[in-house]
């Protein structure tokens, strides 16, 4: 039986300040875009589609503002809050060890001191994956009706000095902080059988990622594992971007089909998404726990087995002195029933062989954001449709069905071209299904805050309730035409790609 409701959204703050930069401050460096075009105004809002972002001043903290706003503002009882999530890429300092949450959580952790606190490292999709472990947690009674849940995404890029000086990924990215509380309204029983594998704890080699896939395969055999969670606590951002979990993935794939790795699919991109999507069928991200409380990995892996939607979970805690400890959580007999209202659904999942087209790295005495440009651009728009098929379908729904689509805003030029790849369903005219789509049924802020990385999912439904965006158009495509009749939405599809590679998707209903 349906219930009516177990998690939903119920406040926001934002950080709204920052200084307006448009792209002027990008012409007369010399700098090129590939096949040698030079940067300047027209072709970035060409290529792109930015004409200006925000940049946050390097002396402040925009997550404890976006906070410190939703304290503000919201009214919410701070002893209720029994979650708190940084969900974010680079943060604001790509030296700071983590986890990132301490400061948001250092304004309420007096309130809530046995808050679950953590960071969410899965790329862009951080939002969402931190909706889907709030969700699995209210599902199964980890949260109980009335518990709070708050997710701060946090990106200034220009603090943290993502990007070398002369790289074009710094003309793509502005600075945003946003923070989403949200409400578990039913306290809820999880009926079925868990079980757990004995824990096994190893010291790791100097490759640690394909001696952890190893000690893995050797433990558990070709077992199909639905989710990876790893409490990644070695402090460093090259083991955040990509997070340890999808590298580790990568390997474990490559053990258990080495027919396959052998015959070089996992590097040729149409085989590799098509293998994944048929025989993996997983999703891997990093958490980072505040305080390293090793039990909450566990908690959460179990969470997911018993919410139905994930038959088995592998959970490990990896430490900087590269010890790890993981364990696999199965479940039997749980029976996902998605609610009427709020959080329905959600849908995550990871190809980590794609996990070095974003990733970080050292140069020049110092670590920097990489990026495989046409990678992402491949991931983000032909993964699109079998991903959002499989939500929608289980869902008994379609795209015809969605009243508002929040899609990552990572590049203007992705957006149509993934919108024709997930309506395309053979009808000759998809090309004025995108343009109306587009138009009518999407809001879009890439023009003016640039890609804001894990932020823009919490900004666009945010803006477009107070009622700041505007129509526009972009690349010759009309943009929030039907602002008025969005801000009524009831059916809203919440979709976001990165780093990993990985997406996720939430279904919620008005």
């Amino acid at each position: 039986m349906s219930l009516d409701s177990v998690l939903d959204i119920t406040a926001q703050g934002a950080w709204n300040g920052g200084t307006l930069v448009d792209n002027s401050i990008f012409e007369k460096k010399g700098l090129e875009f590939k096949g040698g075009i030079p940067v300047n105004d027209e072709t970035i809002q060409q290529r792109i589609g930015v004409r200006t972002r925000m940049a946050a001043s390097a002396d402040e903290r925009i997550g404890v503002k976006a906070m410190q706003d939703l304290i503000d503002t919201s009214g919410i009882d701070l002893s209720r809050i029994k979650l708190i999530i940084a969900a974010t890429n680079v943060g604001e300092d790509k030296y700071d060890p983590g986890p990132l949450i301490k400061y948001p959580f250092d304004l309420v952790r007096e309130h809530c001191p046995d808050a679950m606190a953590l960071d969410v490292y899965a790329g862009c999709p951080g939002f969402n994956t931190s909706m889907e472990l709030a969700f699995v947690l209210s599902l199964t009674g980890g949260l109980n009706e009335g518990d709070i849940s708050i997710i701060v995404g946090a990106e200034n890029i220009h603090r943290a000095n993502a990007f070398p000086p002369n790289d074009t990924g710094n003309i793509i990215f502005g600075d945003d902080a946003l923070a989403t509380a949200l409400e578990t309204k039913a306290s809820l029983k999880a009926n079925g059988r868990y079980s757990v594998s004995e824990k096994h704890k190893h010291k790791l080699k100097e490759d640690f990622v394909t001696d952890t896939a190893r000690l893995i395969y050797e433990a558990y055999g070709n077992e199909k594992i639905g989710g990876i969670i790893i409490d990644n606590q070695m402090g460093v951002m090259e083991h955040r971007i990509p997070a340890v979990a999808a590298r580790i993935q990568a390997s474990l794939v490559e053990q258990m089909y080495p027919e396959e790795a052998s015959k070089g699919t996992f590097k040729r991109f149409r085989e590799a998404l098509e293998f994944y999507d048929s025989n993996v069928t997983s999703f891997a991200y990093d958490i980072n726990t505040d305080g390293g409380d090793r039990s909450l990995v566990d908690k959460f892996a179990k969470a997911f087995v018993e919410s139905g939607k994930y038959g088995t979970i592998l959970a490990g805690y990896l430490t900087s002195d590269l010890t790890v400890e993981f364990s696999l959580h199965k479940g039997e007999g749980f029976n996902f029933v998605p609610p009427r209202s709020g959080i329905i659904d959600s849908h995550t999942s990871t190809h980590g062989c794609f996990g070095d087209y974003i990733e970080v790295m050292h140069a020049e005495g110092d670590i920097w954001g990489d990026m495989n440009g046409k990678g992402v651009f491949l991931y983000a728009t032909r993964g699109a449709k079998p991903h959002i098929d499989k939500l929608l379908s289980r869902n008994n729904l379609t795209m015809k069905d969605i009243d508002l689509l929040i899609e990552h805003q990572a590049n203007f030029a992705m957006l149509p071209m993934t919108l024709e790849k997930v309506l395309n369903n053979g009808q000759p005219d998809v090309k004025k299904d995108v343009i109306d789509y587009l138009a009518n049924k999407m809001v879009t802020n890439i023009h003016r805050r640039g890609n804001c990385s894990v932020v823009c999912m919490q900004r666009l439904p945010y803006d477009l309730q107070r009622g700041a965006l505007e129509e526009d158009t972009i690349q010759g495509f009309p943009v929030n035409r039907n602002l008025e009749q969005l801000r009524n939405a009831k059916i809203i599809l919440y979709d976001s790609v990165g780093a990993g590679m990985t997406r996720s998707s939430v279904l919620r209903k008005k």
